[in-house]
Parts: C-alpha cells; structure tokens; sequence
C-alpha cells in the first residue's frame, strides 16, 4: 500500500503490455494502482494543480517508455502497445526496472541528448530529466514544483511570523480581523470587522459582524505572543467564558506562538457539550491561512503549465 514513483509504474505497464494487446491509459493506470495495493486515499490523493497524483505519475512513466521506444501509440487516441525492443528489455529485466535501468537504453539517451543539444531545456527542466545520480528522479516535475512551493511557502511564512512579531499587538488584532474577513465571514462594511482597542476588553480583541444587521458575530481573542509561548487550557477557558459573557457561540483564538494538548481538548470538549464553538489557529496556520487568501502578501511570478489539448487532434 503505497503510492509509486513515476518510474515504479513503468515496469508493472510494460508486464500489462507484454501480451501484444492494445491498452489504454486508463486501464494501464488501474493495473499500476492493483499492482501497488494502493489504497482509496492514495487514489485519491491530489496535487496542488488540482491533477489527481497517480494521474500524473503514469502519464509520466507512459511518456517515457515511448520516449525509449518500449511502448508506442495505437490506433487509437490514448492506447499504447509493446514494442519488439520493448519485449526484449522486459526480457531482460523480468524483475523490475525504474530509471536506473531506463537511462541504459539507447533510444531514450538519444533522445535526451538531442533535446539538450538543442537547447530547448532550461536548468531546472534539465535536473527534471531521468538521471541515475539524483535521488530527485523519483518525482515528476509537477512533484517537484510542488515540493518547491511549499519550501517557499514555509519560508514565507516564517518571515510573516517575524513580521508580526516586530508590530505592536494592535497591528496584530487588526490584521487577524482582516484575515476572518478575507476568509469570508462578514463584509467589508463599517459595521464589519470591528476591533476593541481598550485594556481590559474582557479577552475579546476583535468582532467581525456575520451580517449587516449585526444579528451573528464571530468574537475574536488575538495575543502576539513569542513562538515559544504556548497557550494553555486555562487561555482558553477564560476565552470561551468571555464568549459567554457577551452571549456569543463562535469565536477564533488566533497567535504567533502554540497550543498545547490539553488546550486544544478542552476547545473540542466546550464545541461538543455546549453552544460555543471556538476555532484555535496557531502562528504557522495563521501564516500559511495569509499566504493562501493573500493576506499581507502579493503574487510575485506565476508559472503555467500546459498540456496538449487531445480534442483539437481528435479526429472522431
């Protein structure tokens, strides 16, 4: 039960063609999910593109293996058979194969070669190509942008925490609210998104209205704390009892530092036995939650990926 590489499903499609039968992609993909034992989830599992990952996966060991010449095109659109050369790699590999293996075989470097020689392959396009010596190969490139992005993505957000911690705390109450706005609770009128500024607010720093009419309210605990900070059960007792003293059922506590277990079970106890719900966001939440509603951020490069559009070449 797990999920292949992209070039772990090259060896169970080459075993699936090996009868001389026409297949299509979709049937090789299911081969490769039984051959793995894979689970409903790992079916299920998708990347960021919105492209389901084992989707990609095979789609990349096919490509290759025609890039080898060890499978081709049938007839029709999206089927592949064996090849002569094919049969006798299997032949020769009965036991497996992956990438190793691949970059053995003449046709593929050929074709590889000729790629870089002309010069269409950027750096990191290059590095995305089938080599022995990177542990790397294991992804598809689509695996590997996405890796990328989230390693930008979690340096991103620890810069954000460094931010907000050099503020004053009224930057932090303000931008939280913002944030509770930007995820579509309430609205952007003057009664939305109002921020308590007094010492002493009884432990609510912020109410975004859920309305016009201010008739359902989310009540709003902020405390820029030290990352190592941790917020405990008696935090959050005292938030949830602030709650009640001003008649509200919904309330986020948001900060830059931790909660610890017993505080988290206590919020989860008070949603099941009572009619206050309360949401905990901890530091690197509330920074990845910025990150993705674009909150105190900006979109800096966008990258396009695009992929041949089979109905423009189908004929039928």
């Amino acid at each position: 039960m797990t999920m292949p590489t992209w070039d772990q499903t090259m060896f169970p499609i080459l075993q699936e063609l090996a009868d001389g039968s026409v297949k299509d992609s979709r049937h090789l993909r299911l081969v490769v999910m039984e051959a793995f034992d894979m689970t409903a989830d790992e079916r299920n599992e998708m990347l960021k593109s919105g492209q389901s990952r084992i989707v990609n996966r095979v789609g990349w060991g096919i490509t290759d293996l025609r890039k080898a010449e060890l499978i081709e095109n049938g007839e029709k659109r999206g089927t592949y058979r064996i090849t002569e050369a094919g049969r006798n790699f299997l032949n020769q590999h009965a036991k497996g194969f992956n990438r190793i293996e691949l970059a053995t075989v003449d046709a593929f470097n050929a074709w590889k070669n000729n790629y870089l020689k002309k010069g269409k392959a950027s750096e990191s396009v290059r590095d995305a190509l089938p080599n022995p010596a990177q542990d790397t190969e294991e992804s598809t490139p689509e695996d590997l942008m996405e890796s990328a992005s989230a390693q930008l993505n979690e340096a991103l957000a620890v810069e954000l925490l460094d931010l907000i911690l050099s503020n004053d705390p009224y930057f932090f109450e303000r931008l939280v609210t913002r944030l509770v706005l930007a995820l579509g609770y309430g609205d952007l009128s003057r009664r939305s998104g109002e921020v308590t500024r007094a010492s002493g607010d009884g432990g609510i720093d912020g109410v975004v209205r859920l309305d016009r009419l201010g008739l359902d309210s989310v009540y709003i605990q902020a405390k820029r704390w030290d990352r190592d900070h941790v917020v405990g059960r008696p935090d959050i007792q005292g938030f949830v009892g602030a709650l009640v003293g001003n008649g509200a059922s919904k309330g986020v506590f948001i900060t830059t530092s931790r909660f610890s277990k017993e505080a988290r079970t206590y919020a989860e106890e008070s949603m099941r036995s009572s009619h206050v719900s309360v949401v905990l966001v901890d530091g690197m939440t509330l920074a990845n939650l910025m990150i993705e509603y674009n909150v105190g951020v900006s979109v800096k490069t966008v990258y396009e990926i695009k992929a041949v559009d089979n109905d423009f070449f189908d004929n039928e």
